[in-house]
């Protein structure tokens, strides 16, 4: 490779020594070869000359393709026409220049620029005079251009302004990355004119290399902001700093490869801007450096459901002023020194984790802003050794469907202190028995579920202390429910009758009765006659625990014709309707036919499982 540059290099320096050989074109209007002479009007393209392709108004779409070393100042792929001009560098061919700039206006049927095996070289001006060495896919309003690197084809831009993507207003620029290489000394922005929309898809076994900034969305001037994405099935991509939104709306989607951010870190909304990032697979990793979602005036997203991310420093979600960050995992694994949900005043975090595992030596929550930590599932492992490893302020960790692993050797302290306080808040939880009942440190119960710790310093099963929620069994639920009404013994059976009113501890239980007080028997059912489809039936109505299921309890009507030799069966009837009543309790409403039967015996049955 070193030697392909010099050799460029030294017919660039041959070219400028000679005199200024001015603009030349494309004169034929079939596709041709660079290297034949005759299809040049202008000179044939040599160092310090500007090529333009299409300049001359051509009225059919053509091909230029380069099969050879060739060499030229600057290459405008222009479109003053309603038809496209394609370039492709086919190995073994080549191409160097300072500059490029590809498309003109919105009648632009989408010119292209291809690297198929070839090689294209911007190299760093030696001559002074030469000031303008960005390479622009889109540079000219309304219009549309796309840059290929195929099949073992390198695109090394290595002038001082780099490589940008949809660079004027409402222009579109796509750059697509298949088996192929890009190396870029400066930064790589998709997406810098007002309303523009810059793409980049790699896929492949594709490099892509920039030494500088990767800016995904970054608006130049103006007011609407532009749009740009990233796609990345396969391949590497690699950038001292990763932008994905500054100053505008962006997205970068990893489904399998490897991403890696160098000591500028990675930052999702950097400035007045919406920023996503959504990884569904590969791996995403810092080295000496940080994530930031939701820095100043923005709004960034993390979602993660496979893969891994690994961030050397901390994530701070929630980074700036008035930004706004969140954190959503499903599966996968997340991991940095530290995380920090709302880390500035006046900025805002949410840490949702549905499920995969989350590991970081300290969690830190509200210290600076607002914040919501939810913890529905997978496992979060903290390696923080003591107390401070896990801070909560003006907040509060919701802990329901996930393992909390921490480090710390005696957890006692802190959760009690965390429940007095209200800075940890518990529900739900694993089903009964999910891990250990017996053995562990401590438990607190709130309604149906108990919290438990389990201190590592005394034989812990975990491999560090754990803190997890389960749901109480449905005969903890019930037993619950007696110790309230100071049922013991025979008198606490599901069969008894304490209160002698004629309805058993399984009925007063299931409608919500007081089992000591003959006066209240719960919300008994109501009925009454209804019209549906011009026929009458009769609508009845009853009271039903919310939580049901969990307490082991089945809800259901059996209807009878005759109560002296009739059968009673559960059929015949349907539900028509559930309906909240509070907290505790819902209606559930049926509808049981009357037609063409004159008399309808209904009663409700509770059943304990």
């Amino acid at each position: 490779m070193n030697g392909k540059i010099n050799l460029l290099l030294g017919l660039c320096l041959i070219c400028i020594a000679g005199s200024a050989c001015g603009i030349t074109t494309w004169q034929g209007e079939a596709t041709g070869y660079w290297d034949v002479r005759s299809n040049w009007a202008g000179g044939f393209p040599v160092s310090n000359s500007t090529v333009r392709l299409n300049h001359d108004n051509q009225s059919n779409a053509y091909t230029v393709i380069v099969r050879t070393p060739a060499i030229a100042d600057q290459l405008w792929i222009d479109t003053y026409a309603d038809v496209p001009v394609h370039v492709r560098v086919d190995s073994p061919g080549s191409l160097h220049f300072y500059s490029m700039r590809m498309g003109f206006k919105a009648e632009d049927r989408e010119s292209s620029f291809t690297i198929d095996g070839g090689s294209v070289w911007g190299l760093d001006p030696i001559d002074p005079s030469i000031t303008n060495t960005s390479f622009l896919v889109g540079n000219n309003p309304g219009c549309t251009a796309t840059l290929s690197v195929l099949n073992s084809g390198l695109l090394s831009v290595q002038g001082s302004n780099g490589l940008i993507v949809a660079s004027s207003k409402e222009s579109i620029g796509r750059l697509i990355v298949t088996n192929g290489t890009i190396q870029i000394k400066d930064s790589l922005i998709l997406g810098q004119g007002p309303g523009s929309n810059g793409e980049m898809t790699i896929a492949g076994a594709s490099s892509v290399s920039i030494t500088g900034t990767l800016h995904i969305a970054k608006l130049n001037d103006g007011a609407i902001m532009p749009t740009g994405t990233v796609s990345m099935a396969e391949g590497t991509l690699e950038c001292g700093t990763l932008n994905i939104g500054a100053h505008g709306k962006a997205s970068l989607t990893l489904n399998s490869g490897d991403i890696h951010a160098g000591t500028g870190g990675i930052t999702i909304g950097l400035s007045d801007a919406d920023g996503q990032l959504n990884m569904h697979g590969g791996t995403l990793q810092t080295t000496d450096s940080f994530m930031n979602i939701g820095h100043a005036d923005s709004s960034g997203l993390l979602s993660i459901s496979n893969g891994m991310i690994n961030i050397s420093d901390s994530i701070s979600v929630g980074s700036g002023s008035r930004g706004v960050g969140q954190i959503d995992q499903s599966g996968g694994s997340l991991s940095a020194s530290q995380l920090i949900i709302g880390d500035a005043i006046s900025a805002s975090g949410t840490l949702n984790l549905y499920g995969g595992a989350l590991t970081t030596t300290n969690l830190l929550i509200g210290l600076g802003g607002t914040a919501q930590c939810n913890l529905y599932g997978g496992e979060l492992l903290i390696q923080g050794i003591d107390n401070t490893a896990l801070q909560i302020s003006n907040s509060c960790i919701n802990l329901q469907q996930t393992m909390i692993q921490w480090a710390n050797s005696n957890v006692t302290d802190w959760v009690t202190n965390a429940v007095n306080t209200g800075t940890i808040c518990y529900s739900d939880g694993f089903a009964p028995g999910t891990y250990s009942s017996t053995g562990f440190d401590g438990q607190l119960v709130d309604g149906d579920s108990v919290l438990y710790w389990d201190n590592l310093d005394n034989g812990s099963q975990f491999g560090h202390s754990a803190i997890w929620v389960e749901q109480l069994s449905a005969a903890s639920l019930y037993d619950t429910w007696t110790t309230e009404y100071e049922l013991a013994e025979i008198d606490a059976e599901l069969t008894a009758d304490p209160d002698i009113d004629g309805r058993d501890n399984l009925t007063e239980y299931g409608l919500g009765g007081n089992p000591t007080n003959a006066n209240d028997v719960g919300i008994l059912p109501t009925f009454g006659i209804v019209e549906v489809g011009g026929t009458n039936g009769l609508e009845y109505v009853y009271r039903q625990r919310s939580d049901a299921a969990a307490r082991g309890l089945e809800y259901f009507l059996e209807l009878n014709t005759n109560l002296v030799d009739g059968v009673w069966t559960n059929s015949g009837y349907g539900v028509t309707g559930i309906g909240e009543i509070d907290a505790a309790f819902e209606a559930v409403t049926n509808l049981v036919p009357t037609a063409p039967l004159a008399t309808r015996f209904i009663r409700l049955r509770i059943k304990s499982q």
